[in-house]
């Protein structure tokens, strides 16, 4: 009868493991890649597995500052407000938010289901402009890879961009893969990752290539994420496939500045002054447990302009406590069942 149990507890433990690497891989685990630091040098950044934006306060406390919130991107702007979103797409209606310098918070957008901006990548300029990529949940839009700026009162104009696929070019003429990150840079041009490439969208809407070609693979679905340009010049990316931060110098070479080691990822970068901090999460398969809330899954790191590197904060799972609790309980089981059929077995022995 012990041993009838043990054998259920087991096969239900594997089918619930089963079930949560089917889950991870469905979703791909494409994680936030949002991080910004404000006057103060209070850090905050994206948490999608729990759809929660934290925060790093000044005496280094980490603390949730926004729960509810699935914004993969967030934008510090010139006042100090903090800007980040809601998905749209065919089955929510999303939104824009914004968090001013008093803490008050308020939804500067809220568009209406026919919305053609996703706000999955998304950015904000000093006038209110949004800008964010097509939704590709609407009718006719799957094949088409755009970049979209909506102003204030709902108005929307297309950037550049049409068909999927990848070609420097003006307006309808370029084409992009796939955005995620997106930042200014001090000239007032738009640099994005797009796919494994670094793309410069200029005011007038040329896109070229920054860079001298693709600067990595896809691993797990993923290839670069967040990017940040520094105020002289410099990009850095999050290189998730590769599990590196890459610095892009203004002539275009590119140089390795950290390697995040085996099981950990970078997805976004955001420089203060020398410094930088990076936002890192687990990678594929490792990053199902941050989905079902079990052991570290996220932290941030600075690197100081010495090229130092501190870990500041780490996110741990809801659930990891519980987990223990009952992974010992498992083990006490298997313990106690091992030696009930040692017992028999000797009983057996000595009769």
């Amino acid at each position: 009868m012990q041993t009838l149990r043990f054998r259920s507890l087991l096969m239900v433990g594997l089918a619930v493991l089963t079930s949560c690497y089917f889950c991870a891989q469905t979703a791909l685990a494409h994680e936030g890649w949002g991080i910004v630091v404000d006057r103060q040098g209070q850090i905050y950044f994206a948490d999608i597995p729990m759809n929660t934006i934290w925060r790093i306060n000044r005496q280094g406390k980490l603390e949730a500052f926004l729960r509810d919130k699935h914004s993969h991107a967030l934008v510090l702007a010139e006042d100090g407000s903090i800007y980040g979103t809601q998905e749209h797409h065919a089955a929510a209606v999303g939104s824009v938010w914004r968090v001013a310098p008093d803490g008050s918070f308020s939804n500067v957008l809220t568009p209406s289901r026919d919305f053609p901006l996703n706000l999955h990548p998304f950015t904000i300029d000093r006038d209110g402009n949004v800008y964010s990529t097509n939704s590709i949940t609407f009718p006719n839009q799957s094949d088409k890879a755009t970049l979209l700026k909506a102003t204030p009162g709902g108005v929307v104009t297309i950037i550049a961009g049409g068909l999927r696929g990848y070609r420097d070019g003006r307006g309808g003429e370029a084409q992009f893969s796939g955005i995620d990150g997106m930042a200014w840079a001090p000239d007032g041009s738009l640099y994005v990752t797009d796919g494994a490439h670094v793309r410069r969208v200029s005011e007038d809407g040329t896109v070229t290539t920054f860079g001298n070609g693709p600067l990595t693979s896809q691993s797990y679905g993923e290839d670069l994420m967040g990017l940040a340009v520094s105020q002289s010049g410099s990009v850095y990316v999050a290189d998730y496939s590769e599990r590196r931060l890459l610095q892009m110098m203004p002539d275009g070479n590119t140089r390795i500045i950290l390697e995040t080691g085996l099981f950990w990822s970078p997805t976004g970068v955001t420089s203060v002054g020398e410094d930088l901090y990076v936002l890192e999460h687990l990678r594929m398969p490792l990053v199902l447990l941050g989905d079902v809330g079990i052991g570290p899954y996220a932290r941030v790191r600075r690197i100081s302009s010495a090229g130092n590197v501190t870990t500041i904060a780490t996110v741990w799972g809801r659930n990891t406590m519980t987990s223990l609790i009952v992974l010992l309980g498992i083990c006490a089981l298997v313990v106690f069942v091992w030696r009930l059929r040692r017992r028999k077995n000797m009983r057996r022995s000595h009769s």
